[in-house]
Order: C-alpha cells, then sequence, then structure tokens
C-alpha cells in the first residue's frame, strides 16, 4: 500500500535495470534543475557561505561579554546563509530568538 509522497523505484542489481531512473528521481529530490547553475557550482558557492557563517560564530563566541558585537556577527552570518536561500530575513531572525523567551512584567 502506497502513502502520499512515496516514490517507489524498482532497479535490479544484477542488470543495472533502473539506475538511471533511480538518478533522476535523486536528483529530483534534491532540487536540481538542468538549466540552473551546475551542481558543483552550488555546492562551491554553499560551501563558501557556510565557511563565512563559521567565522562569524567564532567572532561571535569570542565577544560574549559584548552583546552589540555578538548581534552584528549573528547578523552577517544570518545574511550569509540568505546567500543560500534567500528566505531568512533579519526580521525572522530576531523573532525567532525572542520567541524562545518568555518576558514577564
Amino acid at each position: 500500500m502506497e502513502k502520499a509522497g512515496e516514490l517507489h523505484v524498482f532497479l535490479s542489481a544484477k542488470t543495472g535495470d533502473g539506475i538511471d531512473l533511480l538518478k533522476q528521481c535523486l536528483l529530483n529530490i534534491a532540487g536540481y534543475q538542468q538549466n540552473a547553475e551546475g551542481v558543483f557550482m552550488a555546492r562551491v558557492r554553499h560551501l563558501e557561505a557556510l565557511k563565512q557563517v563559521n567565522a562569524h560564530l567564532l567572532l561571535a563566541q569570542q565577544n560574549m561579554k559584548q552583546a552589540e558585537l555578538i548581534a552584528e556577527e549573528l547578523r552577517l552570518g544570518q545574511e550569509a546563509l540568505g546567500s543560500i536561500t534567500g528566505e531568512f530575513t533579519s526580521d525572522d531572525l530576531l523573532g525567532e530568538i525572542f520567541s524562545k523567551f518568555c518576558i514577564g512584567k
């Protein structure tokens, strides 16, 4: 019985039948588009952005007693992540941070 969202790919390890279909299905799941930038280029760009995020997090960690410097490093790290997804703003980051705190009177 198939469930919604499931995909079944039948293949043969002996003959290799279905391997190309499996590769195509995996690329589709990963969001690969043939006319978009190449997978390698996307990976390089993503790795560079993640290196920037790491650097900003390390700087934030080094400045734990200076809240304004931490906030700036977190903002810069968030911008680097946004270069990958383009979907997360500084307002979203603040909303996520403050949603974890209970502020009372």
